[in-house]
């Protein structure tokens, strides 16, 4: 199997943020949390995100200091795991 370029993690991540955006733009938190299927839709794409992002290398992510890099794939790890 070949390994995937970081091209296509980024815009794997950039799709996820895209499609966040789209679920939740219209809706006040209140609404967001009354929907389980919107809030699962998020969940699932925050966990995507943070699984991408673990497969950004190292110098990559020390180059983008604005990237909490560490804090989205700690939530990813959350998510999964609990």
């Amino acid at each position: 199997m070949s390994k995937r370029e970081t091209k296509l993690f980024l815009e794997d991540i950039l799709d996820c943020v895209r499609k966040i955006e789209s679920y939740t733009n219209k809706l006040s938190f209140d609404d967001f949390t009354t929907f389980a299927m919107v809030v699962d839709a998020v969940v699932r794409n925050l966990e995507i995100i943070g699984e991408a992002s673990k497969n950004i290398p190292k110098e990559i992510q020390n180059q983008s200091t604005e990237i909490p890099w560490q804090n989205i794939i700690g939530l990813r790890n959350r998510i999964i795991h609990e």
